[in-house]
């Protein structure tokens, strides 16, 4: 008996959607968890090391802040993930996500892009959509 390959859930693939959505404000989304951070911090506690290093090491700085925080590991990692995925698409797949997820038109449904872009019917274009997010999911880690 063939076992029946199992699906993302409704759930999960609104998830990655939405992921895949923030795309361009992950500068942002990563300066602020920086910035939070920085700000959260009460004391510092490399205060011992003040004194041996030089002024010259700021870049040296920003790499333990970044190494540290786990909010702007997620949206670096979630950053390389979305690109990975976008660049194993064809180019008119890559030119859909621009346009449609990140573009001018990012409030179109997946029934107008179907009907726009690739004059495909609603049933296939959510299976094109589908092959997207599962790729994405699989660039993730997500199993399923």
């Amino acid at each position: 008996m063939a076992r029946k390959k199992q699906e993302l859930s409704r759930k999960t693939l609104a998830r990655l959607e939405e992921e895949m959505r923030i795309y361009p404000k992950i500068p942002r989304l990563k300066a602020e968890a920086l910035v939070t951070a920085e700000l959260n911090r009460d004391t510092d506690v490399n205060w011992w090391i003040q004194g041996s290093r030089k002024k010259s090491e700021p870049p040296l700085d920003e790499l333990m802040k970044k190494e540290g925080n786990k909010a702007y590991q997620y949206y670096d990692q979630l950053a390389k993930d979305i690109e990975r995925t976008v660049s194993g698409l064809s180019p008119d797949l890559q030119k859909i996500i621009h346009e449609c997820f990140w573009g001018m038109n990012s409030y179109y449904d997946w029934g107008t892009i179907g009907t726009v872009y690739l004059n495909i019917s609603y049933r296939q274009i959510y299976s094109v959509r589908y092959g997207i997010l599962e790729q994405f999911a699989m660039q993730r880690g997500i199993s399923f």
